[in-house]
């Protein structure tokens, strides 16, 4: 029987990240304009240096510290330099 190919669609065509100071003046990094309801964001407070990771997933938001946000990041780094993948 012959392999039959699936259509997949394409979402997230205008998803972007942008980088901005906010009103409150931490600088915010953040997805936007995503079509999946997946959105993140990563916040540092100028004043006291302290980073703030977040994850909205179905209408629930997963909160990381900056310290905990750098061990996913070296997380991820590891795993595809380990599969021989690059982040971009």
């Amino acid at each position: 029987m012959p392999k039959t190919k699936k259509n997949y669609t394409s979402t997230n065509k205008n998803a972007i990240i942008r980088s901005r100071r906010d009103r409150n003046g931490k600088l915010r990094t953040e997805t936007a304009q995503r079509d999946d309801g997946f959105n993140a964001a990563v916040s540092t407070d100028t004043h006291n240096d302290s980073t703030r990771f977040f994850i909205d997933l179905d209408q629930q938001t997963v909160e990381f510290s900056g310290r905990e946000a750098r061990t996913l990041y070296r997380l991820l780094r590891t795993h595809y330099a380990y599969t021989g993948k690059t982040l971009r």
